[in-house]
């Protein structure tokens, strides 16, 4: 007798030994008694057996803007960045998700502040300077 494919699209499962069909929590074939074992389990999909994709926290990048850009905007990318992991370790996923953009947009927003204000620096220097 042939034995049919460890696991059909539906999920069904077979057992390795007579090729009758599983219960979906057997542990042993109802009709030859052998035990059913790991290899008759279906296959694990691999992006849930590494658990929930990982969210960048930006934390870093929050910290090196408060520093050197814009440290009101800077601050608040801060706390953003801290809440990320947080909600990962409690299932909350799409919050942090949502922490992590928000850290991530006031990174670029403190970033494009500073950038301005060293700008405006940089040419009321040069016009002060070409006044003399």
């Amino acid at each position: 007798m042939a034995i049919p494919p460890q696991s059909q699209p539906s999920g069904q499962r077979y057992c390795m030994t007579c090729g009758a069909l599983l219960e979906p929590q057997a542990r042993f074939c109802m009709a030859c008694g052998a035990a059913v074992d790991s290899t008759n389990l279906p296959p694990i999909d691999p992006a849930l057996a590494s658990g929930p994709p990982q969210v960048p926290n930006y934390l870093v990048q929050a910290i090196l803007v408060t520093i050197f850009c814009c440290l009101p905007l800077g601050i608040v990318a801060i706390v953003f960045s801290a809440q990320v992991n947080g909600k990962l370790a409690s299932g909350d996923y799409t919050g942090a998700v949502s922490s992590s953009n928000t850290a991530k947009t006031l990174c670029w927003i403190s970033f494009g502040v500073g950038l301005v204000v060293l700008l405006i620096y940089i040419a009321s220097c040069a016009i002060g300077f070409a006044g003399l």
